[in-house]
């Protein structure tokens, strides 16, 4: 491909693309709340069909689907086909198969592309811990898992991934975790495991973060997760091609990135600020232009 871009000037109004990591995580939560939950601003990408395709295999209805909502039903996991598929999503296959798990009967764990050549040797390790019979191919998909998960104290190694303990966080809390911990060493991506936590503090499930050192789950605490609405954030890291874009040449009107989101990518809005950008936001929307952008440092 060929593509000549010339210097322009740009205007408008945009909505940003929602965020996968979001919308992953309130599948998930759907899944595991008895009732109907309706997920606004739903994300369109491969990985969110893919999510939704087994949140349906493990047991939820989705009653209606548009680009507005998911109306989701479920009662639970309650496995409606013996093999789930993740497609290409990391998030997807880390998350999912621990919830899988919660189930007795034996499920076969796939995914497609790049995610057959990932490692998956976490599942190997712990799982037998948690009384999971697994089978994997030396450490990669497909995997064979039968459960039921049983919380008890573990450590994890937390360098390769946060969303092993995403999928482990969730599970504990829809096995009934009492007065157990996950102990986590090296965790990366933390902004991520705050996303996890506030998705799941919003369908009713609150966790101890014990400065990301460990998870406890006090005895006694609520451990259903509560249908409701929910509504996808817009995706911080989608979004500052945007708020990038409006600074060189706009100004440009944002909508649908949340000032409060835990999201790392949000860091974005203090490179725009220290280089001097005109920004105006508000709750809803980010307003940014050219101004008399200087030279800066960002970390």
């Amino acid at each position: 491909m060929l593509a000549s871009v010339k210097p322009s000037r740009i205007t408008g109004t945009l909505q940003a693309p929602a965020s996968k990591s979001s919308m992953q995580r309130a599948c998930a939560a759907a899944l595991l709340s008895k009732g109907k939950t309706v997920i606004l601003n739903p994300g369109i990408s491969n990985d969110d069909l893919a999510a939704l395709e087994v949140i349906s295999n493990l047991g939820a209805v989705v009653v209606s689907h548009d680009k507005e909502s998911v109306v989701i039903e479920s009662s639970g996991i309650n496995p409606a086909s013996p093999s789930i598929n993740c497609g290409e999503s990391g998030l997807g296959i880390r998350m999912f198969t621990p919830l899988a798990a919660l189930s007795e009967k034996q499920i076969t764990i796939n995914g497609t592309g790049s995610l057959l050549k990932r490692p998956m040797h976490f599942f190997d390790e712990i799982f037998p811990q948690l009384g999971i019979v697994i089978t994997s191919q030396h450490g990669h998909l497909p995997l064979e898992i039968k459960g039921p998960l049983k919380p008890v104290d573990i450590e994890i190694d937390g360098s390769l991934s946060s969303q092993f303990l995403t999928g482990l966080l969730m599970a504990y809390a829809a096995a009934g975790a009492s007065d157990v911990s996950i102990t986590v060493n090296n965790l990366k991506s933390k902004p991520y495991i705050d996303l996890t936590l506030q998705v799941m503090k919003e369908f009713g499930i609150e966790v101890e973060n014990n400065h990301y050192k460990s998870f406890y789950f006090p005895k006694g605490s609520p451990t259903i997760f509560q249908a409701g609405t929910y509504t996808v954030e817009g995706d911080w890291s989608g979004g500052a091609f945007l708020l990038v874009a409006g600074a060189i040449a706009g100004p440009v009107t944002i909508k649908g990135l949340s000032v409060r989101s835990t999201q790392a990518d949000k860091k974005i809005m203090e490179a725009l600020k220290n280089c001097g950008a005109m920004i105006d936001m508000d709750a809803s929307q980010i307003t940014i232009g050219p101004s008399d952008l200087e030279a800066f440092e960002f970390d």
